[in-house]
């Protein structure tokens, strides 16, 4: 694998030095001020680029930004930063020539704005890309009750949170109908899905270190190859500070069912280096009460949690506005596995060891072309110690590595739109063993599957008139992996916007595409014994997703108004279903499905942004097309017809009360629909103070989780702990640097 990389980025070395030679010419250069159209106020940390490229700069103290190195020719300059609209103008850059062009940037009136990077691989507002994505960023984390990012997620349209008890318990992610292993979970674009089970526990993912969760919903494997079936969820990291001063926070949780959480970080900059530093500990003794199979009352036991989180983000800036990054991630937990109602177990346990490692490189330039590189390593050790096994203690443990290596370009034709490609690199690698009464019995192996993969992407867009503009942003992806049984795999995809950005923006947008999803070291490897086996002949779900609606946003009666709405659909052919074959239950390709739906969200802030609210609704029908008589045109497995989020918001002064309304409707159990799950309502709030003391924001905060203490499964077995209430205390503050 090393020589793999090693060649390749020799090759890749040597085109690059063979591009730099060709391009070389003179350079020009550009600055400037921004500054607030309505203030007047320097505005610090505006992002200024040159379009199509990662050729920018950003503003200092003083709202100044200056980009060298700008090759001769015609360019559009970007001009954007937080909470006002984005500037574009068009500039002439001669060979030694230096030219000012200063901004002056409006305020975003309509408060919904989203920038999103996850969907296209570039930067890009959330109503002008054809895809339905959603935003969580620091604001919305900040204001809720969650702990985790399956916690965060709970409210986002067309989702599905399978969660298994309190705090630190497993929780699983389904979108439109997905599979927990059919949506693709990234960090800062790096796949956390591995080879050998396919899903992730979104648990083990605390939100210290995170600054938002881009949700791309739909089919994308034409970007992101295996596994993004049902959607994409990017958790984007928080980045350094490019300050001088010292940024610090401390905070403390404690809550009912001896809940704990304490979190700690620090960030500087220095230069052109700086640095982010956060520890998160978070534990719970889980004794909660619930009923148990005869109607008694009884204490869950052995649902206690610890773990521990390390996060460790740093970067330097070069003069030529490239910036070489690396992040170092560490989780070390200790869970008990209770098991379920049906089947308890009071002494399994759970350990977890992770090591997340990340190198990158952005921004290098060869004349026109723009260059992103990254190289991650992941490891986890996983250990599951159960001493009341059948015929003794039993032990499975699982040490799973995966390592990467991510290319990107990018190239602005101008009429012919702007080229994004890219190569990937993906090495997982799985040791496992099972241990009986100390001695080791076969199980799933050793086994490394090597992909590698191609991509290319045109965002062609052409403006009709100074408010309306047509995209279309066709996609392929080439996917070539080791076993014979799934091979290569092609995934096109178109995506198309009609899109309107003036009094008020929107646009009307509609996707389709191929995708897949290959089978897991589980469905192929898993050890035969008298009733199981795996089957190393199985082939990749396949299928094809598509979407249509729109998306509209404007202002009324002093108030930002935001609706959306989509109908999306899915069908998927060959899916991975464990069956008998008269004797022993191995998986099969045998099984489709066929998925459809409408989701709709409506937002409005008004009264000058005191109040928000938001409400989302998803309609959907998720149904078995397969050959069995017994399951054909059956509902799927936890597929709720309908699911209904409420949020609202109320932020005055420095206090804030914020109100979350949960349901998710009636669902089946099995693949007969015998066994129906019961709707349930989740109510939560909280309200918090944060007054500024002598320069350091006090933040107080309490908070209360399912306010009506109504005992809720939403799986099968395992039942949610009752009402929790949760008090915290932190401080944030920044400590100026001499210079």
């Amino acid at each position: 694998m090393k020589t793999i990389i090693k060649n390749t980025l020799l090759s890749v070395i040597s085109i690059f030095l063979s591009l730099s030679t060709l391009l070389a010419q003179n350079n020009g250069m550009v600055s400037g001020t921004v500054r607030s159209e309505k203030t007047g106020e320097i505005l610090f940390g505006a992002n200024v680029y040159l379009k199509g490229t990662h050729i920018g700069s950003s503003t200092d103290e003083n709202g100044i930004y200056s980009i060298t190195k700008i090759p001769a020719g015609k360019w559009t300059i970007v001009c954007s930063v937080l909470s006002y609209l984005k500037s574009e103008k068009e500039i002439t850059v001669e060979a030694g020539q230096s030219i000012k062009v200063d901004f002056s940037l409006r305020e975003d009136a309509l408060n919904f704005s989203e920038v999103v990077v996850t969907a296209t691989r570039t930067e890009e507002l959330a109503t002008t890309i054809p895809v339905a994505t959603e935003v969580l960023d620091t604001k919305d984390i900040h204001s809720s009750n969650a702990k985790d990012v399956g916690e965060a997620l709970r409210s986002v349209g067309a989702s599905l949170i399978k969660s298994y008890g309190t705090v630190g318990s497993l929780e699983s992610v389904s979108l439109r109908g997905s599979t927990d292993s059919q949506v693709l979970i990234l960090v800062d674009g790096q796949k956390l899905n591995n080879a050998q089970q396919g899903s992730v526990d979104l648990s083990s993912i605390p939100l210290d270190a995170v600054e938002r969760v881009e949700v791309v919903k739909g089919g994308n494997s034409a970007m992101y190859g295996s596994d993004a079936v049902g959607g994409v969820i990017n958790i984007i990291t928080k980045a350094p500070a490019r300050k001088s001063s010292i940024d610090y926070s401390l905070k403390g949780l404690f809550g009912t069912y001896g809940t704990k959480v304490y979190n700690a970080s620090l960030g500087q900059g220095i230069n052109g280096f700086d640095y982010f530093l956060s520890y998160n500990r978070t534990q719970s003794t889980g004794n909660y009460d619930y009923t148990d199979l005869t109607g008694k009352s009884v204490e869950m036991k052995n649902a206690d949690t610890k773990s521990d989180n390390i996060f460790f983000k740093s970067g330097y800036l070069f003069d030529d506005h490239s910036r070489f990054s690396a992040f170092y991630k560490y989780r070390k937990s200790d869970n008990g596995s209770p098991g379920s109602i049906d089947y308890p177990n009071f002494s399994a346990r759970t350990k977890t060891e992770n090591n997340h490692v990340s190198l990158s490189y952005d921004g290098l330039c060869f004349g026109p072309f723009a260059f992103n590189f990254n190289t991650y390593f992941m490891r986890q050790d996983y250990r599951y110690i159960n001493p009341e096994a059948w015929g003794g203690k039993e032990e499975s443990i699982y040490k799973t590595t995966g390592t990467g290596l991510i290319m990107q370009g990018f190239i602005d034709l101008t009429n012919l739109g702007l080229i994004s490609y890219g190569y990937e690199f993906r090495e997982d690698k799985l040791e496992s063993d099972n241990l009986k009464s100390g001695l080791s019995q076969p199980f799933i192996g050793n086994h490394t599957r090597n992909v590698n993969s191609i991509y290319l992407q045109d965002d062609w867009k052409y403006d009709i008139d100074p408010s309306w503009k047509i995209s279309v942003v066709p996609a392929l992806r080439l996917d070539k992996y080791p076993e014979e049984s799934i091979g290569s795999q092609v995934s096109p995809k178109v995506g198309v916007s009609f899109s309107h950005n003036d009094l008020w923006i929107g646009s009307l947008r509609g996707n389709y595409g191929k995708v897949f999803r290959a089978p897991t070291y589980n469905d192929l490897y898993w050890p035969e014994d008298s009733w199981t086996k795996g089957n190393p002949d199985l082939k990749p779900e396949k299928g094809t997703t598509y979407d249509a609606g729109f998306i509209i946003q404007f202002p009324a009666l002093e108030s930002s108004w935001s609706l959306e709405a989509t109908y999306f659909g899915s069908n998927l052919d060959d899916l991975i279903l464990w069956a008998s074959d008269g004797g022993k239950w191995l998986p099969k390709n045998i099984a489709k499905a066929s998925v459809n739906g409408i989701e709709t969200k409506l937002a409005w802030k008004g009264i000058d942004n005191i109040l928000g609210l938001q409400t989302s609704y998803t309609y959907m029908e998720a149904k078995d097309k397969g050959d069995n008589p017994l399951t054909k045109d059956k509902f799927l497995i936890y597929r709720p017809k309908d699911k209904f989020d409420l949020i609202l918001n109320l932020n005055y002064s420095f206090a804030s009360f914020n109100f979350y309304y949960n349901y998710v409707g009636k669902r089946f159990h099995d693949e007969s629909n015998k066994v129906e799950m019961d709707d349930y309502s989740l109510l939560s709030a909280n309200v918090g103070v944060s007054p500024k003391l002598f320069g350091v924001v006090c933040d107080l905060k309490l908070e209360m989780n399912n306010i009506t203490d109504k005992e809720i499964q939403a799986t099968k077995g395992s039942p949610l702990p009752g009402r929790e209430i949760r008090f915290s205390i932190g401080l944030n503050g920044s400590v100026p640097v001499i210079k």
